[in-house]
């Protein structure tokens, strides 16, 4: 199972920051960008979204799509 990791990236240099996943709408994440030493902030505010999505794909009501898939199948 393939995990689908989040790019967490500084928003003043587009450093790319860490990689994540933030399944509870509490969590939050603290970063120091080691380019220009800004501290960013991520909160799992989007955790609420997924939920209610994986219980739509459970009950059949939208395909479940994995991204692997489709890319590699866009390359064949």
């Amino acid at each position: 199972m393939a995990l689908n990791l989040c790019e967490y990236r500084c928003k003043v240099c587009n450093k790319l920051l860490c990689k994540g996943f933030l399944n509870d709408r509490d969590s939050v994440l603290e970063v120091k960008c080691r380019g220009c030493k800004l501290v960013s902030t991520f909160t799992g505010q989007d955790a609420l979204i997924i939920q209610k999505r994986s219980v739509l794909i459970r009950q059949g009501l939208i395909p479940d799509t994995d991204l692997s898939e489709i890319q590699s199948n866009n390359l064949s």
